[in-house]
């Protein structure tokens, strides 16, 4: 990557990142296509976006947390749900690519 192009991934992510907290989006919406755009195979841009919402998702937790208005019990119970159909999905999905030879 050369220097010109990194500048222009900085500043068009900074911009990306505004734009995306000023108006509530998820930055998967912005990311992706912006990635994209610089040449990014989507496996990559995907990845890339996915990775970067770990962060989003903790500062935002850690917010509520520190602003007292987050529900603990109310958080693991949906967790726990989540878990649990994250892998019945992954099981799901790994019979359904068996059985299509993919």
């Amino acid at each position: 990557m050369t220097g010109k192009s990194l500048i222009k991934l900085i500043f068009l992510s900074l911009c990306a990142g505004w734009l995306a907290g000023a108006l509530g989006m998820g930055g998967g919406v912005i990311f992706n296509p912006l990635l994209m755009s610089l040449g990014h195979p989507p496996v990559v841009a995907a990845a890339s976006g996915m990775f970067m919402m770990i962060f989003s998702a903790g500062v935002s937790a850690t917010v509520y947390v520190i602003n007292d208005m987050l529900n603990i019990s109310y958080g693991i119970w949906i967790s726990t749900i989540v878990i649990f159909g994250t892998i019945a999905g992954m099981i799901a999905l790994d019979i359904l690519m068996k059985k299509i030879n993919r």
